[in-house]
């Protein structure tokens, strides 16, 4: 049974032999000093182990390029500043989605009641409104709608 005093043991060649060792290769002096100090054959059998199990991890472990980081994280932080810069946005429209929701109850028989009075004109109406209806409003109404439709893409759209 080995016991082990409080005392440290070292040995004054301890980092040239570690220095050796990850250069590649021990010189014939410090191999014959490792073969005689205790120390050092420790250090030597420890730094062996650690360089061939660790440092193929190493190998293994590739780290993306720079750029690559970089551009992910202008990226992210693009994101989430625009998402802060959207927020108002958001909660005005999900305001405005509610509000339209509570006021279908009353706007419903509001505008029931005035249906028939509205089918009363139109079954009297004769062909003046035709009339109003000349190439230029009807140009205007077309051009109308796809503008509308256009900046709802431009608004909607996924960047």
């Amino acid at each position: 049974m080995k016991t082990y005093s409080r005392e440290t043991r070292f040995c004054e060649k301890e980092q040239f032999v570690v220095a050796a060792l990850l250069t590649g290769a021990l010189p014939d002096d410090l191999l014959a000093h490792v073969s005689v100090c205790e120390v050092c054959t420790e250090v030597a059998q420890v730094s062996h182990a650690l360089l061939h199990q660790v440092a193929p991890a190493a190998d293994v472990l590739r780290l993306p390029d720079a750029s690559l980081v970089w551009k992910r994280a202008q990226a992210l932080a693009k994101q989430q500043a625009i998402a802060k810069a959207t927020r108002p946005i958001r909660i005005a429209r999900i305001c405005a989605g509610v509000a339209a929701l509570l006021a279908v109850p009353w706007l419903v028989p509001t505008l029931l009641n005035s249906m028939p009075d509205f089918s009363h004109q139109l079954l009297t109406m004769d062909h003046t409104f035709s009339e109003a209806l000349t190439g230029t409003s009807l140009l205007a109404a077309g051009a109308s709608l796809i503008l509308i439709s256009l900046s709802s893409w431009y608004v909607l759209r996924q960047e």
